[in-house]
């Protein structure tokens, strides 16, 4: 018998190899004839050996992380890691307001649990809900809620009773909508008792212990979640009869991220647990931040990015890279995070580790979350150390690009040009790196994305802005410190530095602006007739050049340009190649740049 390679995977190839081993013997000879019945059952057999060949290769294939690809077998895999892919997130968002009662009043009030807001956002109705009831007194007619924690979603509660005769009961959560971390679990002695006790959540058996009430989860087959309760040695052993509560949110995952207008639309009761039905309006709604955090379910590509180095940072926060892997677990919407000790700060904060974050849609965390992320990264630290969470700086660059192109090349108009460029260099920035702590931002690719975008593109004269926003300190005289981390141009013939208009202390009546003249920042304001830059102090602080800073003293603003007091700060970069570090965040904001493309 001749010598047979066992790598072909070819059909053809495989037959191949079936008619070299007929040739080597004489009981057949019409093989090799394409119109013969043995040429059909050759067929046959290379057909079947190219199956189970590649049948063979995937089977293997899903058996380790790198190259499975069905997500029920990677979620099966990272669970040896003791990892749980990430659920979809709710956004959330806190909230205060007032209850006012015009005529009589109960003693106290309370925000029914799974019932709170509405808001419309985008053109689509998302309600958001409180976790917990909530409870305030009535005083004067008036019950005041403060930081009232509300998720969007639709408030789920399933109810299963616990037989220990049954060998293979299973308590699943059926629905890939909900949001593990809204998730409460209560267990009931029995079906009749109103008492019961709250189970927390274990990713950690080290500390658990047979008395512990806890609950483990898993996700298991189909996007679909199972929870497991303690056998007495790990964690406390449920007895028969005991009805266990779940409650979770169904969510629409980042869909409202952003959303910061709501209407009450929520259940009060009374201090009897019965619906008011006495007249009652709610004004005053205050929200502390837009709604943030939501997300989706943690795909594929995330869980093998992540399941390792979760399971190298084994449930403590040591190195750099462990902080990163168990933020990015807390909270799943974020863009980029970095992380830095407090001995690389000037001056040094020693026993601190800084961590800044920059959410998936939002600029920075807002505070509530900041504390939460805090309060919930302790239980991680080692020894004394404190982590301590900043808002990233971002760096906006803006584009201003004109495009030449050939008309004889394309029959598109230059707006569809500008379009197709724009759309080109969006998905670009999508898979370059270029958004995110210590990004750089490369001109000569840049302008190459431009040129490769369309092949009617001849050439373009593309423009560099940096930007960077600062918020006023209303009515207060204030130090601004702005650093762009990226050396300036130095132009004798015209300004550096451009502003959005403000109004300051000094001059209520003007909208005033800033500009750089002569190494110092100067106020100005523009002449209502002619348009003629009207200097009005030409001191209000200095520029350094090369190291890219802008510093105003005794600074005292009244109203910023947008209605959050936010003031936009524009520089000429003296390289249009940027680089950033640490905290900053490099963004390139396509929707303050300008793709105008001219036919040739």
């Amino acid at each position: 018998m001749p010598y047979t390679q066992l790598n072909n995977l070819d059909f053809s190839e495989i037959k191949t190899a079936l008619k070299e081993y007929m040739r080597a013997q004489s009981d057949f000879t019409d093989y090799d004839f394409e119109a013969s019945a043995l040429s059909q059952l050759l067929d046959v057999l290379a057909y079947n050996t190219y199956y189970t060949a590649f049948n063979a290769n995937m089977v293997v294939n899903e058996m380790f992380l790198d190259s499975a690809t069905l997500r029920d077998n990677v979620v099966a895999l990272a669970k040896q890691l003791g990892y749980t892919p990430r659920s979809i997130t709710s956004p959330r968002t806190d909230i205060g307001f007032k209850v006012n009662f015009p005529v009589t009043a109960p003693a106290s009030v309370e925000l029914k649990r799974g019932t709170g807001f509405v808001t419309n956002y985008d053109g689509t109705l998302y309600r958001y809900v409180s976790l917990k009831s909530v409870k305030a007194p009535v005083v004067n007619g008036v019950a005041t809620f403060s930081d009232v924690a509300l998720h969007e979603g639709s408030y789920v509660v399933s109810n299963y009773t616990f037989d220990g005769t049954l060998k293979d009961q299973k308590f699943k959560i059926q629905n890939s909508s909900a949001d593990l971390s809204s998730l409460i679990v209560r267990v009931y002695e029995s079906a009749n008792s109103s008492v019961y006790d709250e189970y927390t959540r274990s990713d950690n058996l080290l500390s658990v212990g047979a008395d512990d009430k806890v609950f483990f989860i898993s996700e298991v087959d189909d996007e679909q979640y199972e929870l497991f309760f303690g056998d007495g040695v790990l964690g406390k052993k449920l007895s028969d009869g005991n009805v266990i509560e779940v409650s979770y949110i169904l969510t629409k995952g980042p869909l409202s991220n952003g959303a910061k207008s709501f209407t009450f639309s929520g259940v009060l009761l009374d201090e009897n647990q019965l619906k008011v039905t006495v007249p009652f309006s709610v004004n005053t709604i205050t929200v502390d931040s837009p709604s943030q955090g939501g997300s989706e379910i943690e795909s594929i590509d995330t869980i093998k990015y992540n399941a390792p180095k979760s399971y190298g940072a084994q449930n403590r926060a040591v190195t750099s890279n462990d902080y990163a892997a168990i933020v990015r677990n807390l909270y799943p919407a974020i863009a980029d995070i970095i992380v830095f000790g407090g001995e690389d700060q000037v001056p040094p904060e020693y026993g601190k580790v800084f961590l800044a974050v920059k959410p998936s849609q939002a600029n920075a965390l807002s505070s509530a979350t900041k504390k939460d992320l805090t309060d919930r990264l302790k239980q991680y630290t080692v020894a004394s150390v404190k982590p301590v969470f900043v808002d990233p700086s971002l760096l906006f660059i803006e584009i201003d690009s004109k495009i030449y192109f050939d008309g004889s090349k394309t029959n598109m108009l230059p707006a569809e040009v500008a379009a197709k460029v724009s759309t080109g260099v969006s998905e670009y920035l999508e898979t370059s790196g270029t958004e995110k702590f210590n990004g750089k931002f490369r001109y000569s690719k840049f302008i190459g994305v431009i040129d490769g975008s369309d092949r009617a593109v001849n050439s373009n004269i593309t423009e560099v802005t940096l930007r960077k926003d600062f918020y006023a300190q209303i009515n207060a005289s204030a130090y601004y410190e702005i650093c762009y981390q990226n050396e300036f141009l130095k132009d004798c013939d015209g300004p550096v530095v451009t502003s959005t208009g403000m109004t300051v202390f000094e001059h209520p009546n003007h909208t005033s602006y800033l500009e750089d003249r002569d190494g110092k920042i100067v106020l100005y304001r523009l002449d209502s007739l002619t348009g003629d830059k009207i200097l009005l102090n030409d001191s209000v602080g200095d520029i350094d050049y090369k190291h890219g800073e802008i510093k105003l003293y005794d600074f005292t603003i009244l109203k910023g340009t947008f209605s959050d007091n936010r003031i936009e700060l524009r520089v000429k970069p003296a390289s249009n190649d940027v680089e950033v570090k640490r905290e900053v965040y490099l963004d390139v904001d396509i929707s303050k740049s300008t793709f105008v493309a001219y036919k040739e």
